[in-house]
Parts: C-alpha cells; structure tokens; sequence
C-alpha cells in the first residue's frame, strides 16, 4: 500500500488502480472481501458506500486479510 494514501475501508478500495487488465482491479477487491466474509458482493458494495456497516465477524475478518485496525478502516462517524 503505498505511503500517504487513506487507510479506511473506503480509502483503500479509492487506492486501487483503474481497470487496465482482464478483471478490474476494483472488482477483485469487492469479491475477495465478498469471498471472506461470506457475503454478497452487493453487500460489500453497500459497505463501501456507508448504506451498511459489516458485523464484528466481518470487521475482524476483513482487518485481519488488510492488515489495518478495524477502527480505522470503519471509523465511527
């Protein structure tokens, strides 16, 4: 992840880069989240957009595959 960049939730999927192979790079991000927390990537997307907030199992999963605290990728607004 490179330096300077936010490292919220949102902030990370913002740092992926634009769509430039096969699968967007985007896209991967929402279906790998999807894949480990067993949810719909719909469900992901609505997280990204703040309709929704994952559960703690969800938090705890998605920290430990980023690497971030989960307060600071879901800080409380």
């Amino acid at each position: 992840m490179a330096s300077g960049c936010q490292r919220d939730f949102r902030g990370i999927y913002d740092s992926l880069p634009e769509r430039k192979v096969v699968k967007a790079p985007k896209s991967a991000f929402v279906d790998r989240i999807a894949a480990i927390t067993m949810k719909h990537p719909n469900t992901v997307r609505c997280w990204l957009s703040g309709t929704q907030k994952p559960d703690a199992l969800s938090r705890a999963m998605i920290e430990k595959e980023l690497g971030v605290p989960a307060p600071e990728l879901f800080p409380e607004d």
